[in-house]
Parts: structure tokens; sequence; C-alpha cells
């Protein structure tokens, strides 16, 4: 036991809150000559109260959920949620605060509630047995207690025995910083109680250790915990974070007592948006930035009533200007940006014969007529990722920027400008009468008396006379009873460690306490990791309680928790009367033997209680300290600041720093990726000086993502942004639509989505694709059954391996690996693909992209593959009906964009991809059963509609069945070989098709062959070989039969299939939907040369916002 506690020691060495004059815990330099200015507009914010008449429940909820709201509802109660008003104006101010903190709330912590639900339902599950994607921690123990500047942190050790696998903590987004979790007692199991807590950092030094350990906070101080001997089991969900939601939903607690600018256009929809205040009073603009002149003079315009420039004398197309006049002159000022657009690119000039970017052309106009006392412009994106690419175009033409947030993975460019940086290097002095020393000097009095008033919980021997004396637990007749007594006993049985009257006094039933986390290893294999590294790295940049610092431990003095004796008889045959009645007794020696041992464990058990029950009110005057330390770093932080010229953060950053920006007064505020935020993530953004709000995004592409998927359908919608709601009611905007991104084959794609859609003459140059003579798109079609992984996803095999082969084809014709980007709308596809590219022979060390969707918005590539996965008789497509998801999927690539999947069965269920098929099939048709390639050395073209297998450049093609139908092709005089291959597994496209008998057939030479070699059992050798070749003639007919169906389908190889069709739609009939909606249902003829008229049934819902 002494090796363990020195190995204890060693590693949670107690460390020192540093004096109120050390520099580097504060953030300054008490030898600074001059001395920084105090705001105390901070401190009014943070400690103010909100108060408003009415009956408001929301505003006085706490930060961290209650064990009531994350308790399971009793039978026949009732979960009341409030609706999302989409459609027209809210009926107030406070209504639409309160709906939308109740939709994010109940958001966040449903996924939790639902895996407390289960496990009180089921104690024993592990996780295998979850349906709710339970992470499940049993034999967790609280082993110390940290004292940091955010608050007290309970350090807690878990077994991994219910996760039933190794975990690689680097790769794993288990118990991220931010992640609610929940714990209860083991033998409670979520019956009656139920502690909420917030895990505080989870360095990889203590997960991955055995056993692990992580640090948390409790929901509040009055739950916290000390006791080391109990054992409980902490749960969490594998969906959902906690952290991206808990800063907003503060800030519109603090929203609903503040005035709320631009409130007549977010809740009252008004449609004509007036100029900005400041505009209003000075309309005149030096417009030079965009309107270049000889010598930079000047160009003075009037920006409200005074005539612009001609756009000849700028780089800026007629969308873009009409764009940037709407940033510059309205208050409320929405911007959609469709794919390769640059909404994002908006905002500056490269070089002059390079793109425009008009959110960044703004911010050079608006800094270029900012006054020395203006307040810095605020710009915020949804992700880090996109902040960092923001930021680089404002340093651009802005040097003097600050980000706020640590996380970045640009160490040249941004990390120099994070806060965090800038106060190292940064010499402002020391805030008057600021709030950190006296913080500080309050805490490090709070740590001297939770360390006297816990030191028998930390001294690794039982607990003394003393202890019980000086709480009332026994009287002081009682003690000296103790003390005599002991004194005539000489005890061989314990150790010296144990010496004292108690243990004298226990003798025999003074025993080790049963702890059961000790190392283990249980001969799991390792976690499949199922989150992309992108994904991971964004929610840990998100969770990071203290972001401005280096580490991902928590800093401060650490009390360690080590308690090892009990008592060796549970207190299970004991009333509480009756060990009442014993400790009646004056002379503790007179207890029976039998009886000391549940006794001793009832005195600890009080013990612990009051103990419990002092630290908690200790535990909350440091809570308090430690937001007033918040409030003076903040003091500190407003003076770096309030220097720059912009300032950089995230949308959570917008909730997370609130306080801090809202007391620099800003003016105005532009939120890139507006369209795929939740509305109240914008929300906070309204500060009380705000004046001037951009918001550019493109509410076509992805939405927020919702944890509890109710929640994104009627009445709820809380996937819909704030930018989609103003945009789809009517709200003014302005939309780009000139495009610099796709090869025009490839943006006629997007056609069925933004119709007016144009491009770029920089398209127009795009390098063709080597390997594909000249076809920059494709559709491959194909009937591959689709299949699940162990996680639930979809995943498609056969696609999978057609992907991975195409992937090395075009490698071996000069692609790079890094230029060819494989895209895919399940997990498990992704996993599917990156496994067999990592473990493909020729692409051994090759760094490859294979993401989800979800995870590319903004991004591009010169080549993208798109795997679609889904083909089922049931014809469930899942995500590919979501048209946000497709719009994302058909618009990242540059020179070539390809797609694999089962077309037909798609169509039937999607009208949106029925308009994409039909677009890839106008002249040049792209859409076909057969992928067709050609050679870069030989120019050989060949067509292949199985799995590519090792490809060369010689285009050197083999399939599974080596089954294939050749026939020679001239091309401008020159012999050229065309092979057609065909997969013998695939089934026919037509489904149900009309089979004619053969009656003849010519055997092959093959079968020839062996009909000489069989003599003397020919005559069975001939039935077997006759049933062959029917099988065959039948294998030949459906092909035939297939391809015409293609054709029908499809249009035969280099014709417009949809050319000369005519349509015929005619209503059937009209019935009333449940939300009071009509949906009418029509029938389509589509007549199309070469096949019979097709007729489908499509469900039209009559105009609404959500169409």
């Amino acid at each position: 036991m002494a090796g363990l506690n020195e190995h204890l020691v060693e590693r949670f060495r107690r460390g020192k809150l540093p004096h109120p004059q050390n520099s580097t815990f504060l953030g300054i330099d008490p030898r600074a000559s001059t001395q920084a200015k105090l705001n105390t507009s901070i401190r009014h914010y943070v400690n103010t109260k909100t108060q408003i008449p009415g009956k408001w429940e929301f505003i006085h909820k706490r930060e961290i959920p209650t064990q009531d709201e994350i308790s399971v509802l009793e039978d026949g109660e009732v979960l009341e949620v409030p609706g999302n008003t989409v459609v027209g104006p809210w009926t107030s101010k406070l209504r639409y605060l309160n709906n939308h903190y109740e939709l994010l709330r109940e958001d966040a912590i449903t996924p939790l509630r639902n895996v407390v639900s289960e496990m009180k339902a089921e104690p024993h599950f592990t996780e295998k047995d979850s349906m709710e994607s339970s992470y499940i921690y049993e034999k967790a123990y609280i082993i110390s207690l940290t004292f940091t500047r955010l608050g007290i942190a309970a350090r807690v050790a878990f077994s991994l025995r219910r996760c039933g696998k190794k975990i690689k903590w680097e790769q794993s987004k288990r118990l991220l910083p931010g992640t609610l979790v929940a714990l209860t007692p083991t033998h409670d199991m979520f019956k009656t109680i139920c502690r909420v807590a917030v895990v505080a950092a989870r360095p990889l030094t203590g997960v991955q250790q055995n056993p692990p350990e992580v640090d948390i906070f409790f929901g509040d101080s009055g739950e916290i915990e000390i006791d080391p001997q109990q054992e409980w089991v902490m749960v969490e969900s594998g969906t959902g974070y906690f952290e991206a939601q808990r800063h907003t939903l503060r800030s519109l607690q603090k929203i609903a007592g503040e005035a709320f600018p631009l409130a007549e256009y977010i809740v009252g929809l008004e449609r004509e948006i007036q100029p900005p205040w400041y505009l209003k009073h000075q309309p005149v603009k030096n417009l030079s930035q965009i309107f270049p002149t000889e010598g930079d003079k000047a160009v003075d315009v009037d920006i409200l009533n005074g005539s612009w420039p001609a756009c000849a004398n700028s780089e800026f197309d007629d969308s873009q200007m009409a764009a940037l006049r709407r940033i510059l002159s309205k208050e409320l000022a929405i911007v959609q940006g469709p794919p390769g657009t640059g909404e994002l690119d908006l905002m500056c000039i490269r070089h002059p014969l390079g793109k425009t970017f008009v959110s960044v052309a703004a911010l050079k106009v608006l800094l270029q007529n900012m006054g020395r006392e203006d307040p810095p412009l605020i710009v915020a994106a949804h992700t880090n990722h996109a902040l960092d690419q923001l930021l680089r175009l404002v340093a651009e033409i802005e040097p003097n920027f600050i980000r706020l947030g640590g996380m970045t993975t640009d160490k040249e460019v941004i990390q120099p400008r994070s806060l965090f940086e800038i106060k190292k290097n940064t010499n402002i002095g020391i805030v008057p009468k600021g709030m950190t020393g006296p913080a500080i000097a309050g805490m490090r009095k709070i740590v001297k008396e939770a360390e006297n008033l816990l030191k028998p919980l930390t001294e690794g021997t039982p607990l003394s006379e003393d202890c019980f004396s000086s709480c009332n637990i026994i009287t002081e007749i009682q003690k000296e009873s103790l003390v005599k007594g002991a004194a005539n006993w000489i005890n061989l049985e314990v150790s010296d460690s144990t010496t004292g009257a108690v243990a004298q006094w226990l003798g025999e039933d003074l025993v080790r306490a049963t702890r059961h986390t000790v190392p283990e290893d249980f001969g799991f294999d390792y976690e499949e990791v199922d989150l992309e590294f992108e994904q991971l790295k964004e929610l840990e940049a998100e969770g990071r309680m203290m972001d401005d610092e280096d580490t991902d431990s928590l800093r401060g003095p650490r009390i360690i928790l080590d308690e090892p004796w009990t008592g060796s008889k549970p207190l299970r045959k004991y009333t509480n009367d009756r060990l009442r009645k014993l400790l009646d007794t004056q002379d503790m020696w007179e207890i029976p033997q039998q009886d000391r041992s549940p006794l001793y464990v009832y005195m600890q058990k009080e013990l612990k209680a009051k103990m419990l029950e002092s630290f908690r009110r200790l535990a909350r005057t440091y809570e308090q300290l430690a937001v007033d330390f918040k409030i003076g770093k903040w003091e500190v932080d407003t003076n770096h600041l309030q220097e720059a010229k912009v300032i950089g953060c995230t949308t959570t950053g917008l909730s997370k720093y609130r306080g801090l920006l809202q007391s620099l007064n800003p003016k105005i505020v532009l939120i890139e990726e507006a369209a795929e935020t939740f509305e109240a993530h914008v929300t906070a953004a309204c500060f009380e000086s705000l004046e001037h709000l951009i918001l550019v995004g493109d509410h076509q592409q992805l939405r927020g993502h919702c944890n509890e998927k109710e929640l994104e359908g009627d009445p709820f919608y809380l996937d819909i942004s704030m930018f989609e709601r103003l945009v789809r009611n009517e709200v003014s905007f302005s939309q780009l639509t000139r495009q610099r991104r796709m090869h025009p084959e490839i943006r006629r794609i997007l056609t069925p989505i933004y119709e007016d859609m144009q491009d770029h003459p920089s398209v127009l140059q795009r390098t063709a694709v080597p390997g594909m003579g000249g076809v920059n798109s494709y559709f491959f079609c194909h009937t591959w059954p689709e299949g699940t992984d162990d996680l639930k996803s979809k995943i498609n095999y056969k696609e999978a391996e057609m992907v991975v082969g195409y992937f090395k084809y075009l490698v071996d014709n000069g692609m790079k690996p890094r230029e060819i980007t494989v895209l895919t709308f399940y997990n498990g596809q992704r996993k599917l693909i990156l496994s067999e590219l990592r473990q493909h022979p020729v692409l051994q060390g090759e760094i490859f992209k294979v993401v989800t969707v979800d995870s590319y918005q903004g991004e591009e590539n010169s080549i993208v593959l798109l795997s679609l996965v889904r083909s089922n008789q049931n014809r469930q497509i899942g995500f590919l009906k979501v048209a946000n998801r497709v719009t994302v999927a058909l618009s990242r690539a540059q020179r070539g964009f390809y797609i694999f999947g089962n077309a037909r069965m798609i169509c039937k269920e999607s009208l949106l991809w029925f308009d994409v098929v039909k677009a890839m099939g106008e002249n040049p048709r792209r859409v076909g059963f057969s992928l067709p390639l050609t050679c870069e050395n030989h120019r050989k073209k060949t067509s292949i509609k199985g799995k590519v297998q090792n490809t060369s450049q010689d285009l050197q093609v083999q399939f599974q069945h080596k089954k294939y139908i050749q026939s020679g092709v001239s091309q401008d005089g020159n012999a050229a070989s065309t092979q057609v291959w065909q997969d013998p597994g695939e089934s026919t496209l037509g489904g149900s098709l009309i089979h004619h008998a053969q009656e003849s057939f010519d055997l092959t030479p093959e079968i020839q062959a062996y009909r000489e070699f069989a003599a003397g059992g020919h005559v069975q050798a001939d039935a077997e070989l006759a049933e062959l070749a029917a099988k065959r003639a039948a294998e030949d007919e459906l092909r035939i039969l297939d391809e015409d169906n293609t054709a029908a389908l499809f249009g035969e190889a280099g014709s417009n299939p949809f050319a000369r069709e005519t349509n015929k739609t005619t209503l059937v009939k009209t019935r009333q939907a449940a939300d009071g909606t009509l949906r009418n249902t029509w029938e389509t003829t589509i007549n199309r040369p070469g096949a019979s008229a097709l007729r489908t049934s499509k469900v039209y819902q009559q105009p609404s916002l959500l169409d």
C-alpha cells in the first residue's frame, strides 16, 4: 500500500495556486510601466441576473442539466417541448428566446437521458447490448480533487469491462472535454440518484493508464462527491456533444434581459431592411479598395443615395456587385453563395486577374473607413477549420487581428495572432482594481480549509477518534474511553500503519475496503474508430475548457483521496435505530465485538456526510471565486482585444466569449457558414451594441446537425437556420451566380438545384482527367446489394471494390492520391473504402482523402468519386433523400466527378436524383452500366461493368470470372479494341423481364472440345453440355434485354435519351395531409424514342416554406 501511495503522490503531486502577482497565471506583467484600463462592463454582464416579468422558466435554469431533467419519465408523464415558428413572425421576443432555448436544451440532453433510461431498465447491460449508443464505465471511484481556476474538478478512475473493447484514446470521441456524463452509485443504478457532470479534461496520460482516469466538473457545488470508497457507474452517450450548446443556452438567457437589436427582422420578419445606424449618419465611404484608381485616390461614394462606379472598373461580376452593395448598405445583409461561387472567397482580391472574394472585399471597405475609436469587427465561422481559412484571407488585408480560442492548425499565420500568444508577448500592465488578485487570494484560503477538512480522507489510515469527536459523532467521554482502553491492548494482528485507538478497538474487524478498479486486461480487441479525424479535432477544439493553454491537463492544487480501511461487516442487518442505540454507550469497549464493525461503518458514513456538507459550502464559495477569476481574466483580455481591428472566433465562441466581446461594444458582425449554424448560435451574436449583421452561407447545402432526429421535423425544425428561415420568408437577400470551381460538364449536374448558375471563364480551362478520354463526369450504374457493418452503418462491398479499383486506375494514369477525394454518405462505407485503399499493395504509404459528405462542405478537390452505397429490394435510400447533403456531394469536384450507385432504384425514390440523372443523360451522355476508360499511352478504349483489378497504364483489366464480350472498333482508320466486361453476378436492370425461349443454339468451341474429349460417356456429357449451353443462351438473352432496358432508361451510347422525350402530367387525386396542407398525386407519362411509355406516380406538395 505504501508503494502505491508513493506512486499516487508522484503522479498527482500537489500544485500551488500562484501568488496574485504571478504573471504566468494572470497573463499580465507586474513590471509593466503603464497600467491597463479597467472595463467594469464585464462584471456587470456576468453578475447581473436576468429579471423579466412573467413566468419564463428558461431564464432560471442552471447551465448543467439537473437530475430531474435527466431522469426517466414516469408512466403517463409527458415531456412538453415547444415548437418552432418557421413560417411567419414570432409573437414576441421572449417567446422566440424561450422556444429556441428549450429546443436547443432538449437536443443537448436527450441523448444522455435515453442512456440513463436504458441503464435504469437494464442495469447489467454492456455496450454491445445497448440500443442507445451508450458508453458505460463501471467500478468508477473518485480518487482526487483538483482546485482549478474554473472550479473544483474530481478525478475518476474507472473500468472498461462493459465497453468490451480496448480504446484508442487519441482517436476516440469518448469522454472529450465538454461531454455530459451521469453517475450513479452501483447499488442504486439511477433509481433515485443521478449526478450530472461535465468532463473537465481528458489528458492522454490519464486515460491511457490502467485503469484509466478522467477529470469531471459536477453540475453544481451542492452535488459534488468526495467519498473515495463509493463505487459508481458512469455513462455517456455516443451521440451529441453538450459543450457545443451550453454557452449558447446561457447567452439566450442573457439576451432575455437585454435590448435585442435587429429583432424587427429576426422576430418580426420585416422584409424591407434599413441601413445601419452608423451609415445613416455618415453615408459617404471611400471605395477605392474595390474600385482602384491611379495613385490610390479616394473614391468617395454616398452608399445610400449616390451612384456607384460601373462594374467595368472593378473585378466584380453583376451578382457580386449586388451582394457587395447589400453587405455595405443593409443592417441585416444576407448573401447566398452556391457551391463554387466563393461565398467565403467573396472577400478579397488575390491578384488582378484572379478570383474576387466579396465578403473580404466588404471587410476591406469597412476597415478602410474605420475610425480610430471604432470597435473591432467581429468575424465568425461555424468550424475552426473554416475560421482559419477566413482569417488567412483577413491577414492579407489586415494583420492586426486576434483569434479567440486556442485550437488552430495554422502555426504560421493564425497561431501567432491567437489571444494566448499575444498575451504572452505583449506587456500591458496590471488592471487597476481588477478581480483576479482577490479571486486568487480567496481560492488559496479555500484550498487550505479544504485540505484541513479532508485530511482524514487523505492519510491512508483508519479514521481516528479525534475525527469522530471533532464532528460530534462521538462524545469526549467516548473518545477518552477508546484511548484508555486501547492503552491496555497490544494487537499483533494489525500493522503499524493502523495503530490507534479505533484500530485497536476494531481489532480483526478492521479490513481493507474492497476497491474494484485495479489494472485489468480482458484480452479485448481495439475499438473500431468511428469518427473522422477532422470531426474529432473539431470536437476537441470546441471542448477545451482552457483554450488559451497548451495542455490538456487541469492545473491547480490537488488533494489525493486515500481512505483504504473499513469495517468487515456491512450495515444490511442493522437498522439506524439499533446503531444509534449502540452509539449511546459511553464506554466504547463495552460494545460487543460483533457490533463494532457495523457501528464503525455507520460512524464512517455519518462522518463523511458531515464532511461533505462542509465541503460543499466551501465549494460554493470557490465556485463564485472561479467566476470572479474569469471576470478578472476577461478584464485583462479586453485591453488586448480593443487594440485589434478584427476579432475572429467560431459561432460557439460567439457565445463562449459573449461577455468579453460585448464589453467591446461591437457594431459589425460577419458570420460565415451561417446556414449551417443553429439559429440560436447566430442570435447570440446580437450584442446590445450591434448595428450591422452580415450572414453569408447557402441554405441549400448542409444544415445544422441535431442529436435528436425528431427535432428536425414538424413542429420543431431545429435544423433550420436563421439564414434559411429568413430567406424562405422572403426577407430580401442576394445570390451569387458565377461559379469558379467546376468544369462545365460537372456544373450542369447542379442545374436542377441552381438554375441560374453560370460558369466563370476560368473553369473552361480545366485540365482533362487522364485516362478518361474527355469524360469529365459519369454515373456508373449497378445493382450490387448493400449490407450493414457492426455499427449499423450501410456498406456496399462490391461498390467499394469498384471505387478502389478506379482510384488505382486514376493513379496509374498520372493522378496523385492527394488530388482524389472519395465521398460517401455513410461512415461504414468510408471506413471500408479507406481500409481497402490502405491495404492495396501498390498504394502503400499514401495518404488518402476518404470522407463523409457531412464533413466535406466548403472543401473541394481535382477529382471526386462519390459512393452512394444504397441498393436494396425495399428501395430505401436513407441519407440520399436529403437534398442538402446531395447538393454538397455533387459540387465538390473541379476536374472530374464520378458517381457509383444503383441509379435505377434511386431515381425511383427521389425526384431530385431523377433530375440529376436526366441532366447527366443530356448530350454528352454521362450515364450507363459501363464505365468508359481510355488508356493515356495507347488511346485504347475500354468499358467496364465489374470490379477494376490490377489496372496499369496498359489498361489490363481482369475480372473475377474472366467473362467478356469483345468486338473490333475502327477509329480514324486505326484498329482499336473495345471490351465490354460483365459481372455474372450482376442482376438484370429490368427486374421482372419477359424471357423468350430460344429454340436453337450453337455450341461454343469450348463445349465442342469437351464433347470430343468425353468419348464413351458422350450421352450424359451431351445432356450436361446442353444444359450448360441453354443456361448461357438464357444469360445472353437476359443481357440483351438488360441492354435494351438500359437504353430505354439511360439512352444508347452517344445519344441523348431525353432530347426528344415528351411528358404528359395528369392530376389523379388530391388529399389533405395531417398538417392541413394539400398533397396532390400526379401521373406522368414519359414517351421516349425506342422505348415504351413509362408511367410514374409522384406526390407533389403545394408550395410551402419547407418545399
